[in-house]
């Protein structure tokens, strides 16, 4: 009979929209009263002359049985009707209801959180890369949460100083839960506030200080990770969330060299570099530390020519196998090795690595901006664009993405693009290398070169000035100066495999004998930027030429390259 009561009240709860609670209480209520109506129906007996005690009712008299029967009765019409009513709703859902459904399986199930960098509360304010790295641990290990959405670090941290509500934070990026705190460091204690919001109410769901030693800072990490997985009413189907172990004096230099990376200057990559490899000579089980060296590295490298190309790529390697190796659950170690894999032409062995990220983390947006990388490196800008406004559609805060999106407008000769895109990204980061040289080549191909010097003057990094300059001072009729420009250019970088750049200055020069023989200089080097450097508006000018196509066919490209071909 209670069966049968919690079955009805099971289709009837719903259907008068009343709330669930209603159904569990009933249930509790039941459960209950069972043993009691059990020791009560033993006791007692219903009788014509109404309620007696069972031991007072002869054997001749009793109407158990014909008691039993109208029970029985009653219970199978009770199950005919609940039947009846589980195949209505099986087959007969009414739309509005179906909508209802939609509607609550979507406030139900779309968990997604932004973690805000922590506030720095310490007496002397420096202790920021403290509290950033504190807060961006705890994003790290929520994103390992398959049923929550966790913005990224960059669009998270960019409200970091600034004055908005949280209700605002909320709605830009589309998340139903803030977590915010602060950091108070004094020598070697901290205290740690932080607060659980609801993005749609402001109405803060949970709040707690830790009061701790540093030598707990990791266990902190884990707990504030795991009360917010279960204030947000999620079960963990994998492991529990948990940092990976490390030397507490290893791990302070890890997040100074994290804040410098993040400030993207040849100068901050290069002292980064140092307290990074300060901090594995310490601790060097660390994966996370060894995936920073990897990021500097390439950056380094590529982006700031301030470490040799071909030595930094065996070093890269190296580095990204022992990230495998420390973690092998997570994508970033597979992309780092796939990118140094690319750098040195051996397209399958980073397509398979590309993959068994996919496979990894399925759902991670820096895939996107690594397929980007590849796509455009193998000569087809118009996926790699594609891609790169995928990334930003995740992640539409990261201000680094409009930077290749720029740059891969304008090799795409898309320039008024370009110009959008670079202009959104100086807008932050007004010092960063190689934006501004972009902008100059913008100007250069419009016929402006007055207009290309200013930005190239504002270009921070000497590398990219000197490049740029060497093509500005040429536009402007001054063959003799660009020419000793050139010749200071090749004397002070062609030794750090600038060939490919050097080929980009004689073919913007229409001076194909000379790119020629740098391209194929690049060639036999494998010059990692000379797949870059091909995709170049510059090149066009070398089209036509048979040495074109024989240079694209030897490069053992994948069958489904975007180079042009005559």
């Amino acid at each position: 009979m209670a069966w049968l009561l919690a079955q009805v009240m099971n289709i009837i709860i719903p259907a008068f929209h009343l709330p669930p609670s209603f159904l569990k209480i009933s249930i509790i209520v039941l459960a209950i009263c069972f043993p009691f109506w059990l020791i009560f129906s033993w006791i007692y007996e219903i009788t014509p002359e109404g309620l007696k005690k069972t031991i007072s009712v002869p054997l001749e008299h009793s109407i158990v049985a014909k008691t039993g029967n109208r029970l029985n009765y009653i219970i199978i019409t009770g199950l005919v009707l609940v039947i009846g009513l589980l195949i209505r709703d099986g087959f007969f859902i009414p739309a509005q209801v179906v909508e209802n459904a939609e509607v609550a399986t979507v406030a139900t199930d779309n968990k997604s959180i932004a973690v805000l960098a922590f506030t720095d509360m310490s007496p002397e304010k420096d202790q920021g890369y403290f509290s950033d790295g504190i807060s961006e641990e705890i994003l790290n290990l929520l994103t390992n949460v398959p049923q929550l959405k966790v913005i990224s670090r960059t669009s998270s941290f960019s409200y970091k100083g600034k004055e908005v509500k949280i209700k605002e934070i909320g709605e830009e990026l589309q998340v139903n839960h803030i977590l915010e705190g602060s950091i108070r460091k004094s020598g070697n204690t901290f205290r740690i506030t932080v607060q659980l919001i609801d993005a749609k109410t402001g109405i803060h769901v949970w709040s707690e200080t830790y009061d701790r030693n540093m030598e707990d800072i990791l266990k902190i990490q884990d707990e504030i990770a795991a009360k917010v997985i279960q204030q947000l009413e999620i079960s963990l189907l994998g492991p529990a969330l948990v940092s990976p172990t490390v030397d507490i004096a290893a791990y302070n230099l890890y997040l100074q060299a994290n804040q410098l990376y993040a400030q993207i200057s040849s100068e901050s990559t290069t002292n980064a570099i140092k307290l990074i490899k300060e901090s594995i000579a310490i601790d060097s089980s660390y994966a996370p530390a060894w995936g920073l060296l990897n990021d500097l590295y390439f950056s380094a490298a590529f982006r700031f020519g301030t470490l040799p190309i071909e030595e930094t790529i065996k070093q890269g390697k190296v580095v990204a196998k022992k990230e495998i190796l420390l973690n092998s659950k997570s994508a970033w170690g597979y992309l780092d090795l796939a990118k140094w894999e690319f750098a040195t032409w051996d397209f399958k062995a980073a397509d398979d690595l590309l993959n068994k990220a996919i496979r990894v983390e399925p759902n991670n947006p820096g895939i996107f901006y690594f397929r980007a990388y590849f796509a455009y490196q193998s000569g087809k800008l118009d996926s790699a664009i594609e891609l790169m406004l995928k990334s930003i559609e995740l992640d539409p805060l990261v201000k680094e993405y409009f930077f290749d999106l720029g740059f891969y407008y304008w090799m795409n000769g898309e320039v008024d693009k370009t110009e959008e895109a670079l202009n959104h990204f100086l807008l932050f980061f007004p010092n960063s290398s190689g934006a501004n040289w972009i902008m100059s080549r913008i100007q250069l191909s419009l016929d402006h070169p007055e207009k290309a010097m200013n930005y190239i003057e504002r270009e921070p990094d000497p590398f990219w000035k000197l490049y740029g300059k060497c093509m500005v001072i040429y536009a402007m009729d001054d063959k003799q100066e660009a020419d000793s420009l050139l010749g200071r250019f090749i004397a002070d970088y062609s030794e750090d495999m600038a060939e490919p750049n050097i080929a980009d200055i004689y073919a913007f020069r229409e001076e194909k004998d000379e790119a020629f023989k740098w391209l194929e200089q690049a060639f036999e080097n494998k010059d990692s930027s000379l797949l870059e450097i091909l995709n170049y508006p510059s090149m066009q000018n070398l089209w036509g030429d048979p040495r074109w196509n024989k240079l694209i066919n030897k490069l053992g490209l994948p069958d489904n390259h975007g180079f042009h071909l005559d």
